[in-house]
């Protein structure tokens, strides 16, 4: 009897796996027809939308104003070191040694100077990208909706090999990217 309830479980079992294999071998290719895939650049994007274009010569402009600010104070230690050079010999042993420690605080506080420079551009211009990026994804995700995508792949950051560039949807995002910009809602 147990022998029997055995067979007939695994009968069903059997039947039940072929069963839902059938379902699923029809089912995919209906599913595969409506499958609609595309992809866009959104460096690219970034790099070429009004907003992206706009913050790079907002930052570039700023640093460009700390750099002169660095060239100034670059110049006066090479104009103290200068003097320390020449009238070092001339000096008492108490002057040149303020001299010298002068110099020691003014160079140090000048790599302080250097370096928060690089650290403040860095982050401000990880942050603007950072939200343009998400702008741009918002805008992807609205053409996708309107156009009926069921995937949108990013390209720049190396998941995709090959696509048709008629799924490329990058200039369209641009587009309207900066279309919405233009109207201030960005």
């Amino acid at each position: 009897m147990k022998k029997i309830r055995q067979t007939l479980d695994s009968r069903v079992s059997i039947a039940l796996g072929v069963f839902l294999f059938a379902l699923l071998a029809l089912a995919l290719p209906a599913r595969a027809a409506e499958l609609k895939i595309g992809y866009a650049n959104l460096q690219r994007a970034l790099n070429e939308c009004d907003a992206g274009v706009k913050a790079k010569e907002t930052l570039k402009d700023e640093a460009k104003k700390l750099e002169d600010q660095l060239n100034v104070k670059q110049e006066e230690l090479k104009k103290l070191r200068e003097e320390i050079d020449k009238k070092s010999n001339v000096w008492n042993k108490e002057t040149k040694e303020a001299k010298e420690n002068e110099f020691r605080a003014k160079s140090q506080d000048f790599q302080k100077q250097y370096v928060q420079y690089g650290d403040d551009l860095n982050k401000k211009k990880q942050e603007t990208e950072a939200k343009i990026i998400d702008d741009l994804r918002d805008v992807v995700e609205e053409i996708a909706k309107k156009k009926g995508y069921t995937y949108v792949f990013e390209k720049s950051v190396g998941g995709l090999l090959y696509a048709p560039p008629q799924d490329d949807l990058t200039d369209e995002v641009i587009k309207a990217y900066n279309k919405q910009y233009r109207n201030g809602k960005k």
